[in-house]
């Protein structure tokens, strides 16, 4: 539906004028009747006053914008002109302010919103005021509801907005307006109520027209603005980043997912601006009423959408195109686009042939944004991007840095199917969106790829990272029930994401890849654009697998997964052989961290168990629920048993002590190691190591297992082993024991360094170029001679160019390495240098790299200085690399103390910059809090969370998450630290 277009004016400041003083002389009596006038007056208004006392105080944005608009309350009692410009029915269109009947916080109970009214289409327009001084936004939405239940009320969500005026009527074009008794906000639930005193009746249509103003924030929530320089002159721009509930803070709105509409979306801009939103454009630009600087960009009506998933940016940005496909940013970083803009339309192809179903939306349109508080985000027909996950630039962009852009933009076209055509009820299944969207771009990057074996690198990347979380008693279920904004943000997390993903994952293994796409294609054609909830899909995949036979006919998938989605954890599958009758006894329960309560866990799974011996004999079995499974397998005493195949199955693996060491015979036979798939050969390392840390296992054992890596020269096997082995490092380097860790890790090392080399070769392959990244960074970590000689030389030959903004002979892919390593054994003049590059870049990946390096010095002055400038306005570090400074630091051994009491002693600080709700806020308290391993630090900072629990807000979680950990830490040290080291001084 089309209506009408209208201007907006902007509010004329008043002018007071001084001039000449006159003197006017009036009589006694005059003067008697003027002087009972005003002591009227002043009762008058004592009597107004106290009669108004009831409405709400000022809120912090409109003390924000107090200089400019002074006489506007929380929810302003204004009569408001119809949109035809004839008069209002006066009497009916009065807006009262007062809260009188409505809920006080403490009372407040659920924040879903009623389904008395649901929105049918919105017709939004936004003037946003891109001007140094005031950044600011006006605004105006005509929204159509359906009412379902006749109500006298509409209740509706807005936050940080003043609100103008409020018109409620049955036709657009009508003068009868409904009579509305009040106007009130419920900030707590970010509620915009509209009480009714004739009621909007069930089965009809309304017309819910609102004016409202706001401020273009600058901490990348809701509408707000960003800027970059350009010869020191600043850019700047408005943009958006609504999910998971800050739509509300750009416009009034049905801001929940299950409440999709239609939206058409004009947006005003400076004429040598541009615009850009989730669809086309249509017709010319119009000029705005009484700003001669503006235009009018108007857009096609959407497809049924909900609102986080609404987009718009203006800027003076440029585009590279491929047909309906196109690609925005800075003018200078224009070139960097070309990557993005080569495999975007081949994945959006692939998912097409994926997924069965066109790509429903005219055109695609991603940008890179200078601030973004996301990697990116998949507003539907506009995606918009951190700069360092879209743009490449060849010769300065990593290896790894093109590898996470096609996982990035993957994971965003992904969603255009999974979460945008079909979009979960609720964030309780935000796992659907996110979940789906991480497993299925391994499939997307892959398919323009194909050499880097993603599906390899799945395993290291999101299985393993979900393992460490979800061993907490602090994590959660995937699917949970959540509240809050703050609860809704808090599950963003590897829960959501990476376990999502493996799980389903594993469903698509026991399902096939055949049976698992069918059913998906049918479980999105039944449910476009629409919503759905997770038993949906596990109807549709249970229908799907029992006609295709690959399903017991009396199992549902609901009965299986429901296990994965609706318990927190995950199981250990214990393996134990009676190596006299052949027979296999499996046992599972959870796998804990902390381990000291085992007969507590009595949660349990149906857990698909696959196997396989020497004789590559392959075979699966169900544990339906079950403690406890028994085989008759034909084995030799002498054949290792090996389970979870490519570990495809979310669970880890413990054998008995006799299995382990047939495993680690064949590891260590030359070449031997080679009849395991890489994929399980990080298994082995991964779940040998963590299992001896929480005491499932013999840590002798699980050593063993690792030494066959002086043979290792796989990239996904090292990754595997370095991420448990660094966990040693971090727990050693603090004592007087670590030359012992060390002594080891580099006997481990130094055939394959010497192999692999520092200096890259021509015709290297990624996966190569991976591997000397990560074997060159442990071993300049550990002060090896020739590495760091070779990072301070390269470094210094860049120190010393004459232009080294523009000639660095550093290769991309070892730039982190060498500028750490420098920077580490150098000074000030290093550290300066290296931060004039920083802020002289125009590439984001190098940005970021430098960084990282930068959080290297040992000077405590400086890394001091460096979390200072972290929080700082205009100190060059952008708000959302905030937590990568303080990554930095705390990853550093010298800077972890000096991250976590700078986190204590700025803590509101902290919070007023990034703002309370950010998630940046629970990145640091991770990265500086999660490497404690002494009862001392855990205590200090539980004392600490005790006395600001009420304002972790979103980090709560994250908080004692790492309380947990913390706790874990310091019983490994406790009870394995004296056996390892006895291990490591045997066997060096």
């Amino acid at each position: 539906m089309t209506h009408a277009r209208e201007d907006f004016t902007v509010m004329d400041a008043t002018v007071t004028t001084f001039g000449k003083q006159k003197f006017v002389a009036v009589s006694k009596s005059l003067a008697l009747f003027l002087f009972i006038l005003f002591i009227g007056c002043i009762i008058g208004t004592a009597l107004l006053v106290y009669h108004l006392s009831s409405c709400q105080p000022m809120s912090k944005l409109e003390e924000s914008t107090l200089i400019v608009y002074d006489k506007f309350a929380d929810v302003e009692a204004t009569t408001a002109e119809p949109d035809d410009g004839s008069a209002p029915e006066t009497e009916e269109s009065v807006i009262s302010t007062t809260t009188e009947g409505v809920k006080t916080e403490s009372e407040v109970g659920d924040v879903r919103l009623p389904r008395s009214v649901r929105p049918h289409s919105y017709n939004l327009k936004l003037i946003p005021f891109i001007v140094e001084g005031n950044f600011t936004f006006h605004g105006e939405v005509t929204i159509l509801i359906n009412v379902t239940v006749t109500s006298h009320n509409i209740t509706l969500h807005a936050d940080d907005l003043i609100i103008d005026n409020v018109l409620v009527r049955e036709h657009l074009h009508s003068n009868k307006f409904l009579s509305i008794r009040q106007v009130a906000n419920e900030t707590k639930r970010q509620f915009l109520i509209v009480y009714l005193n004739d009621p909007v009746e069930a089965g009809r249509q309304y017309f819910v027209s609102i004016r409202f103003r706001g401020v273009l924030n600058d901490l990348l929530q809701g509408f707000y603005r960003s800027s970059y320089k350009v010869n020191n002159e600043t850019r700047w721009i408005a943009t958006t980043q609504f999910q998971a509930t800050d739509a509300r803070k750009a416009f009034p709105c049905f801001d929940e997912p299950a409440l999709k509409a239609r939206f058409q979306i004009s947006l005003a801009r400076f004429k040598n601006m541009s615009s850009i939103s989730n669809m086309p454009k249509i017709g010319r630009p119009e000029p705005v009423a009484n700003l001669p600087d503006y235009v009018w960009d108007h857009y096609q009506e959407s497809l049924p959408m909900s609102t986080y998933l609404i987009a718009f940016v203006i800027s003076d940005f440029e585009c590279l195109t491929n047909g309906t496909f196109s690609v925005w940013a800075r003018r200078s970083a224009l070139s960097q686009t070309k990557y993005a803009l080569q495999i975007g339309p081949q994945i959006l192809e692939f998912y097409e042939d994926f997924f069965g179903i066109k790509y429903p939306l005219p055109k695609t349109d991603m940008i890179g944004l200078p601030d973004f508080s996301a990697g990116a985000m998949e507003n539907w027909g506009l995606i918009t991007y951190r700069e360092s996950v879209l743009l490449y630039e060849e010769k300065v962009s990593s290896k790894g840095s093109l590898q996470r852009i096609a996982h990035v933009i993957a994971h965003e076209l992904a969603h255009q199917w999974f979460g945008n055509l079909v979009t979960p009820v609720w964030w309780s299944d935000l796992w659907l969106n996110e979940g789906f969207a991480t497993y299925v771009e391994c499939l997307g990057a892959n398919s323009v790829n194909p050499h880097l074996k993603e599906l390899d690198q799945f395993v290291i990347n999101e299985l393993h990272g979900a393992f460490m979380l979800d061993a907490l008693k602090s994590s959660h279920q995937i699917s949970i029930k959540v509240n809050n904004p703050d609860e809704i943000n808090d599950i963003f997390d590897r829960i959501s994401y990476s376990k999502g993903a493996a799980i389903l994952r594993m469903m698509q293994h026991f399902l096939s890849m055949e049976v698992f796409q069918r059913g998906l294609n049918k479980y999105l054609k039944s449910r476009m654009y629409k919503n759905a909830e997770q038993d949906d899909l596990w109807r549709t995949l249970t229908e799907q697998s029992h006609e295709d036979g690959v399903l017991d006919p009396n199992v549902t998938i609901k009965e299986i997964m429901d296990t994965w989605t609706l318990q927190t954890g995950f199981p250990i599958v214990t393996v134990q052989r009676n190596y006299e009758n052949q027979s296999v006894t499996f046992t599972q329960e959870r796998f804990l961290a902390n381990n000291d309560n085992r007969s507590t866990n009595s949660v349990l799974w149906w857990v698909p168990v696959t196997y396989a011996d020497p004789k590559k004999t392959l075979a699966s079995v169900w544990m339906r629920v079950e403690p406890v499974l028994t085989l008759d397998l034909n084995l030799s005493v002498d054949d290792w048993l090996l389970v979870n195949v490519n570990q495809t199955g979310y669970y880890r693996v413990n054998y008995d002590a006799r299995n382990w060491n047939l495993i680690i015979e064949q590891l260590q036979k030359k070449s031997g190691h080679l009849d395991f798939d890489p994929k399980n050969r990080a298994q082995l390392l991964d779940d040998a190591l963590n299992l001896a840390s929480v005491g499932y296992l013999d840590y002798d054992i699980a050593l063993n297992v690792t030494k066959y890596l002086k043979q290792e020269r796989e990239f996904v096997p090292w990754k595997a082993a370095f991420t448990s082995l660094d966990y040693m490092y971090e727990m050693f380097v603090r004592t007087a024991h670590f030359d012992k860790y060390k002594r080891y890790l580099l006997d481990l090392l130094q055939d394959v360094y010497k192999e692999i080399g520092f200096d890259e070769r021509e015709n290297d392959e990624q996966l190569v170029v991976y591997n000397r990244f990560e074997v060159n960074n442990r071993v300049c970590r550990l002060g090896v001679r020739d590495c760091v000689i070779n990072s301070i030389r390269q470094f210094e030959t860049w120190k010393n160019s004459p232009y080294p903004d523009h000639r660095n002979s550093i290769s991309e892919n070892l730039r982190e390495i060498v500028y750490c390593t420098a920077i580490s054994v150098g000074g000030q003049a290093e550290w300066d240098f290296a931060w004039e590059r920083y802020l002289n870049a125009n590439v984001e990946n190098e940005k970021e790299t430098l960084l990282m390096a930068l959080g290297c010095s040992k000077e405590i002055w400086i890394l001091s200085r460096y979390l200072e400038w972290a929080v700082t306005e205009r100190s060059g570090i952008r708000k959302h690399d905030s937590a990568r400074v303080f990554a930095a630091v705390a990853n550093n051994a010298i800077g972890q103390q000096l991250a976590y009491r700078f986190l204590k002693t700025n803590w509101n600080r902290l919070r007023t910059y990034l703002g309370a709700s950010s998630m940046s806020l629970s990145s640091i308290v991770r990265s500086c809090t999660v490497r404690f391993n002494t009862q001392v630090e855990v205590d200090d900072f539980k004392t600490f969370l005790k006395s600001k629990e009420d304002e972790f807000g979103v980090a709560l979680r994250t908080a004692h998450q790492s309380i947990e950990q913390g706790e874990a830490n310091v019983k490994w040290m406790e009870r394995h630290s004296g056996k390892i080291v006895k291990w490591l001084t045997a066997n060096v």
